[in-house]
């Protein structure tokens, strides 16, 4: 049957070939275009046309109406058009096909039909290879986003599939759900190809403008293998963009020189380079950060220019450590306590009945981690909602010094105001947390945060207790004593923290990246070349630029790349600035995407950046291209 198959014409050198069509054609039938003549000569003849009585000599045709084929339904061979007359037909037959020279139309006739049927059956099985291709890259997607295990496509997402199908719609439909292939090595093939396809995609965008800032962390894996992960904020077109770009494990040591080889490496294969990277973001650890043979160190070598941030949300929380000792015997006897209570299962069954009983809003306390940012609070926050509770509990335990610290009004004031300033403390946590945090937004929530420090201490030295609802909640009209004093002690000692930790908190020369109206008569006091500054005086002097950027529902980086041909270095110069990531947050975020993946169950899973980058990227795969590159082929 391949005399009735037309081949389409290659697309481009690397797709593969497309699935044949089949074309069965009388003169009233549609058919499909086949190749031209190529001379002129060749257009100056006559065109000879298909006659129905040619199938009485055992031929149908193909190509297109203007210019037919005969083509034999006995040995498939095509004949030119010009031997598209009864006499050169019916010597084919007879001279090549003697056997069957004397067979009625009719032979003929249902051989044709028999042709047609088996290609329609091959169209429509191609037709259902494609469909079920590109079914299963799209649950080989939804399994890497949910953070599965491969094996779940053939045996969770198969068999149910079939079972729903079947119930619903027959036996008939279930049987084509059998022909998407789900095997275990397929959804790895298929979860590989789309990681290195949205690579592909992020590099290329990179590429468009160069300019990129990084964000880099290492972590262990369920293997106690070191894993090193980066994220790249890129320009993408009217807007910046945030995307995950490598998992690379360190095979033996982690030191600064096996960072940067690493990421070098990576640069190197992607074409990009250290002379377009602005900003590097790390958690602060010695390897990262040394000022010699850090990962840093050595990147500045190669870029003097880049911006090195000390991730925020590690420093606050070094903030939170260096001034927990203030209060740090309260917050270890509620350690206790809680430990005491998860020892045993049947003491946490009892708590829990008890909780029931007295409709809380919990059932059960918290267990402190020391590496979680959000611990401390949340732990004595649900450990003051269920106080009375747990008062309850050690009375019935006839644990009398648990019970005696819960009836005492200082500890109880102590633990209250630990509550309120942690709850505090996590608020600004979480603010700093996400997507688009930049150093000027960080800086100025800092900033902000000990502005808060002091209002608050100059407010309890006057006996207002309104910013701790917990503590006056407790107190009422109780005398507090030292702890006035304590408190604002301690208040006093997280700014001073603040301070060491952060020691340029002010982004007065940045400001005017966010609001750049409202700097008109300070140009010469910010940091511009000359280009810059005249720049900025056009750009503030500009009032249909001013409605914009207030009116404008947009971000600031959209704001600054659309000013892209209008003040190309000033746009520069200010999405310099927002660019460097402020925090690692996006690092953190992967490091428990991949707790999940390589769990114990998956502990000899090797390659993590594949699964990882399909999970938490943004850009999905272009599967219609992806599709292209394979030829259909149906599950047995």
């Amino acid at each position: 049957m391949d005399m009735f198959i037309v081949k389409r014409k290659r697309q481009d050198s690397g797709s593969e070939q497309s699935a044949p069509t089949a074309c069965f054609k009388k003169p009233n039938l549609t058919v499909s275009p086949g190749p031209s003549n190529s001379t002129h000569k060749e257009d100056k003849r006559k065109k000879r046309t298909y006659q129905d009585s040619y199938l009485a000599y055992g031929f149908t045709w193909n190509n297109n109406e203007e210019n037919p084929i005969p083509v034999c339904l006995v040995c498939g061979e095509t004949l030119s058009n010009e031997a598209m007359v009864p006499s050169k037909l019916k010597r084919h037959l007879t001279t090549k096909h003697p056997s069957v020279s004397q067979k009625s139309v009719m032979y003929f006739s249902r051989i044709l039909e028999g042709e047609k049927k088996t290609a329609v059956r091959m169209v429509k099985r191609m037709t259902i290879g494609d469909t079920a291709l590109e079914a299963s890259f799209k649950v080989a997607e939804l399994i890497a986003k949910k953070k599965k295990p491969h094996t779940l496509g053939e045996e969770i997402i198969g068999p149910a599939c079939k079972v729903i199908v079947s119930t619903i719609l027959g036996e008939g439909a279930a049987n084509q759900i059998s022909k998407v292939p789900l095997s275990n090595n397929t959804i790895r093939r298929r979860i590989s190809e789309m990681s290195c396809n949205i690579n592909e995609q992020v590099t290329e965008k990179i590429k468009t403008y160069r300019t990129f800032a990084l964000q880099v962390d290492e972590s262990l894996d369920i293997g106690d293998k070191p894993q090193l992960l980066g994220f790249i904020r890129y320009i993408d077109e009217k807007d910046i963009s945030e995307q995950f770009l490598f998992c690379r494990p360190l095979e033996t040591t982690t030191t600064g020189h096996d960072i940067f080889v690493s990421i070098n490496s990576y640069l190197n294969d992607h074409d990009l380079s250290w002379k377009d990277c602005c900003g590097i973001c790390t958690d602060g650890a010695p390897s990262m950060s040394g000022k010699i043979k850090g990962f840093t160190a050595r990147a500045l070598n190669e870029n003097p220019s880049i911006i090195i941030t000390h991730c925020f949300l590690h420093r606050e929380a070094l903030v939170v450590k260096a001034c927990n000792q203030d209060f740090a015997e309260v917050f270890n006897q509620v350690v206790k306590m809680v430990n005491y209570m998860k020892s045993r299962p049947l003491k946490c069954r009892i708590f829990e009945q008890l909780c029931r009983a007295t409709d809380a809003a919990h059932t059960s306390l918290l267990l402190h981690t020391e590496v979680r940012w959000l611990s401390r609070g949340r732990v004595l926050n649900r450990f003051l909602e269920l106080k009375e509770q747990v008062k309850t509990f050690f009375k019935d335990e006839n644990q009398d010094t648990f019970h005696e610290l819960l009836l005492s009004d200082s500890w109880c004031f102590e633990l209250s105001y630990l509550a309120d300033i942690f709850h505090k403390l996590n608020e600004l946590n979480v603010s700093m947390q996400g997507r688009h945090e930049t150093i000027i937004s960080s800086t100025n929530k800092m900033k902000g945060f000990k502005r808060k420090l002091s209002s608050w201490k100059s407010a309890v030295q006057k006996g207002d207790l309104s910013n701790f609802p917990s503590l006056l909640n407790v107190a009422g009209d109780k005398d507090l004593g030292k702890l006035k004093d304590r408190i604002c002690d301690h208040l006093s000692r997280l700014q001073d923290a603040i301070d060491a930790y952060f020691p340029t908190i002010s982004t007065t020369n940045l400001d005017w990246v966010v609001s750049p109206f409202d700097f008109v008569d300070s140009a010469e006091e910010i940091d511009f070349t000359a280009c810059e500054r005249d720049e900025f005086i056009d750009l503030c002097a500009d009032s249909t630029l001013k409605g914009k950027f207030t009116k404008s529902e947009a971000s600031v980086a959209s704001f600054w790349l659309q000013r892209r041909e209008e003040y190309p270095n000033l746009m520069k110069k200010a999405i310099n600035a927002l660019l460097p990531f402020s925090t690692s947050y996006l690092c953190e975020q992967a490091f428990s995407a991949m707790v999940t993946i390589k769990c114990k169950a998956r502990n000899r899973l090797n390659n993590l950046e594949d699964d990882l980058r399909v999970s938490l990227s943004t850009v999905r795969p272009d599967i219609t291209y992806l599709c292209s590159k394979h030829q259909s082929q149906v599950s047995h």
